[in-house]
């Protein structure tokens, strides 16, 4: 879709320059489709992101570089950079997502008495804090066949044929995640059939509820820094 829409986009701001001729607005085009596609290629290649997620902004910053002129957000405090005020919003998001998966690990780990890593108890503290942000346990039949989860523990056998369980965290959880041939599937019952397992949402639900956002509320982090470093400046 990214070739239809990007000259597209190219062409209606292009469109846009002949009507105004403000070399401003296109040095300004230039910057913005500069910094979102290095900005976008580089959390690609960190594994950050997938490469629609990067298409897609990158799109956008040719299509819409700035703040369209008819839209009036809410909060004034804005990024001059409209892509980046997106993705920025979009990152807010999945950093919600992160608390409201960690409220609801800390509740399970009240009514579990600290009971949620049996059987990881070899596993490094990090992975399982992590865990603890981006998963939680779930029936391990809701892995098989069509699954909305990723897979963040799998199993292997050592020399003597005993099962280990692992925890695998990683950005790049779609690439890495245990197969469905793998051991994860048929040894989860040493896991009490429970496993766990982080929501396989595509960063791009982000990016278009960041798009939403920015254009009805604003830029959200651009305007809580400026309520943080204002009053001190004063």
């Amino acid at each position: 879709m990214w070739l239809l829409f990007a000259p597209l986009g190219f062409m209606l701001s292009f469109a846009n320059f002949l009507l105004t001729k403000e070399d401003s607005f296109l040095i300004f085009w230039l910057l913005s489709s500069l910094v979102t596609a290095g900005l976008s290629l580089v959390l690609f290649y960190l594994g950050f992101f997938g490469g629609a997620d990067a298409k897609a902004l990158i799109c956008l910053s040719i299509a819409l570089p700035g703040y369209p002129s008819s839209a009036s957000p809410l909060l004034k405090s804005l990024s001059p950079l409209f892509p980046l005020a997106v993705l920025s919003n979009a990152l807010l998001g999945s950093l919600a997502l992160v608390f409201m998966i960690t409220a609801y690990n800390l509740s399970r780990l009240i009514q579990s008495k600290g009971k949620m890593f049996e059987g990881l108890e070899n596993e490094p503290l990090w992975k399982k804090a992590l865990a603890f942000m981006i998963g939680f346990k779930i029936d391990s039949d809701r892995l098989k066949g069509v699954s909305h989860y990723i897979p963040l523990q799998y199993f292997s056998k050592d020399a003597d044929g005993r099962i280990i369980q692992h925890l695998r965290i990683s950005p790049r959880l779609e690439e890495e995640a245990p197969q469905k041939n793998e051991a994860s599937e048929d040894f989860s019952e040493e896991a009490g059939g429970k496993i766990w397992a982080t929501p396989g949402l595509p960063f791009l639900v982000f990016v278009t509820a960041g798009f939403v956002v920015t254009l009805v509320i604003g830029d959200i982090i651009s305007w809580l820094a400026i309520q943080i470093v204002a009053p001190r400046v004063v």
